[in-house]
């Protein structure tokens, strides 16, 4: 963790070394399309699914998720395309086709074979998880606080992320370096002081939160109690969607970044399921838990606003709606540039755009 602070704060930047972004850049473009609603709506579903313990298990998972990232963004640092320096493609493809390309003859064309499903698949996942429900979750917020209509909100929406991904990922980690750290800021603040009004209840909610995880826990939720078998399927669930770790998207921010030392842009990664998982995830499990909303009926969303606004009032409704905006739209920056990138594998890297 300390030598990935280190690189972020900008000790080993380099301007001759390869890539276009810096340290910070590419770890803020990273977070932009994992640091989204799910840190907001999805610890509410996994709480009201599996119950308190859900969040032990999403801290073991984001633990272990550390690793996972630290590997899969060495090995895309490793085999990343640096044939143009200043526009350099890393991520899982590369991986694949650089290994299996050249070692035998009759076999080389696996390596697009693979790479090219792995594209495919991540191409729906931009346009749907990426973009599509993130755009339905803010023009359904909107329209119910602002009385917006939703196809408003989505043109305002594709002229702001078309505005940012047109300039690619130095555009891109540009705006992210300074969103990124805002939003993430602002909603830290709001759950600290929620906590803070709360702070006798914290070692119980803690406790609640170690022993559900191993036991049953009757709810009077309206879905499941929080067995330990479901806190455990639920918590890893949403810790792994969360953070992305294994899924190989993050290695195509972090392949843009400056340095000639994989592993270092690997540590700068590592950072990312500690801060999206083990920080962000945390903080909305304990606003939830100690508000008491997770033994209302509601779940997702719904949830989290109603523990805001019941705590803050009219404040935490509109910080919450800053904030599941602001998350939106910098994960479809993120997921954009990864179907941007997916794009380029399949058709050619020739887009003086990405």
């Amino acid at each position: 963790l300390t030598h990935g602070f280190k690189a972020i704060r900008g000790d080993y930047d380099k301007a001759g070394d390869p890539g276009a972004i810096t340290h910070f850049q590419a770890l803020s473009a990273a977070l932009s399309a994992t640091v989204g609603l799910g840190n907001i709506g999805g610890v509410a579903l996994a709480i009201s699914l599996g119950g308190p313990g859900a969040v032990f298990w999403m801290w073991v998972v984001g633990f272990l998720g550390m690793g996972i990232k630290l590997t899969e963004v060495s090995l895309a640092m490793l085999h990343r395309d640096t044939s143009d320096p200043e526009n350099p493609n890393g991520g899982p493809m590369w991986v694949v086709d650089k290994n299996i390309e050249g070692k035998s003859k009759p076999i080389f064309f696996f390596g697009k074979l693979i790479g090219g499903v792995f594209c495919i698949a991540l191409i729906c996942s931009t346009i749907t998880a990426g973009n599509l429900f993130q755009t339905w979750n803010v023009a359904e917020l909107t329209e119910s606080y602002f009385n917006v209509p939703g196809y408003v909100t989505g043109l305002i929406l594709a002229i702001l992320v078309g505005a940012v991904i047109i300039g690619g990922i130095k555009r891109i980690g540009a705006v992210a370096s300074k969103l990124v750290p805002f939003m993430l800021i602002l909603y830290i603040l709001a759950c600290f002081v929620v906590l803070a009004f709360h702070f006798d209840q914290i070692p119980a909610m803690l406790a609640l939160i170690v022993t559900s995880a191993f036991s049953s826990l009757e709810s009077s939720n309206a879905f499941i109690g929080g067995t330990a078998g479901y806190a455990f399927m639920y918590g890893m669930q949403r810790a792994l969607f969360s953070n992305e770790a294994g899924l190989g998207t993050e290695a195509l921010a972090h392949g843009a970044a400056k340095t000639t030392e994989p592993v270092r842009e690997g540590l700068v990664a590592m950072l990312g399921p500690f801060i999206d998982t083990i920080l962000v995830c945390s903080i909305t499990a304990f606003v939830i838990l100690v508000s008491g909303a997770w033994t209302s009926d509601l779940n997702g969303v719904s949830m989290t606003a109603q523990a805001f606004s019941t705590e803050l009032g009219l404040t935490g409704t509109v910080v919450l709606s800053i904030c599941v905006i602001t998350f939106s739209v910098t994960t479809m920056f993120g997921q954009s540039y990864y179907g941007a990138k997916c794009t380029g594998f399949l058709f050619g890297t020739k887009s003086k755009t990405y």
